[in-house]
């Protein structure tokens, strides 16, 4: 019964990640308001509105979770930080050498994921900084580390799945030609780096700095290239 709870409580979650764009969409629907003639920032905004909707769904259904591992977080942070700093070094190089192969070996050179990311960067920066670099983390390893790392006792297949699964949502509504699920690979490589410090330590709080810690620091020089 107990795995079955899990893994109904990760499909309910991944559906709503999936569909949450229904939080917007819907409102405005009945206020009779087109989305498509939102400007971008506006878009950005609804978007934001949605992940903390999620967000604080994440926190009823995981919040003694939550509170226990913020606690040993705090104590062992130093311990934590040292892990997930060589766990996440590792699947930087892995990614970064399997895009650039990508770039070199196929007609695609970037994927269309990230072109989508740089556009609304363009169009909004500060507003998608907080979307991308501090909502995004902390929705996305809770759904697809925590929620669905519960479902798998074995440590093996729990990252391979999490990796998998995180590498095909970065590429299966964006992509513009097959090529772009061979970025499976390096978005799958950063997210099976994170399931791995998960399956170590036992505390989502580490992936969540890590991923923080990266997205932002992407966005960031991201943002100065724009404004260079």
């Amino acid at each position: 019964m107990k795995k079955l709870k899990k893994i109904t409580i990760f499909i309910g979650l991944f559906l709503i990640f999936l569909f949450s764009s229904l939080f917007y969409i819907i409102p405005l629907e009945i206020l009779n308001i087109d989305y498509s003639s939102l400007n971008s920032s506006m878009k950005v905004l609804l978007s934001i509105g949605s992940s903390l909707i999620i967000i604080l769904i994440l926190v009823i259904v995981y919040h003694k979770d939550l509170k226990e591992m913020l606690w040993d977080y705090k104590k062992n942070y130093k311990e934590y930080f040292d892990l997930g700093l060589k766990c996440w070094f590792v699947g930087l190089v892995i990614m970064c050498l399997s895009n650039i192969l990508i770039s070199i070996l196929t007609p695609v050179h970037e994927a269309n994921n990230e072109v989508l990311v740089q556009n609304m960067l363009k169009a909004s920066p500060f507003l998608s900084f907080i979307s991308s670099s501090l909502l995004a983390p902390f929705i996305e390893e809770m759904i697809f580390r925590k929620s669905l790392g519960d479902i798998f006792d074995n440590k093996y297949f729990k990252i391979i799945m999490s990796a998998l699964i995180f590498g095909l949502l970065h590429v299966i509504f964006s992509f513009n030609t097959w090529y772009d699920f061979l970025y499976v690979i390096p978005y799958g490589a950063l997210g099976g780096a994170f399931s791995y410090i998960l399956t170590k330590k036992n505390n989502i709080f580490i992936p969540i700095t890590f991923h923080v810690l990266h997205n932002s620091i992407i966005t960031i020089i991201s943002i100065i290239g724009y404004l260079v």
